[in-house]
């Protein structure tokens, strides 16, 4: 399964969790370097999607064209 950001921005409209971890991804001065979007989407897709049979589901099912 591989990243793509435009598949992400959809997940993300779609789950409130995912869409406040996105933001707080962003919005963080947590980080050594501040993330720009596609960074924090494909950290989203690696942390999360991958490892949450539901997320990986979602992904795959809701995000089709």
């Amino acid at each position: 399964m591989e990243f793509q950001a435009n598949r992400m921005k959809k997940l993300i409209e779609h789950d409130r969790f995912l869409m406040s971890a996105y933001r707080d991804l962003l919005e963080s001065n947590l980080h050594v370097k501040p993330m720009n979007e596609d960074a924090a989407l494909h950290y989203l897709f690696k942390v999360y999607v991958q490892s949450e049979p539901i997320l990986l589901n979602a992904y795959n099912h809701l995000t089709n064209d």
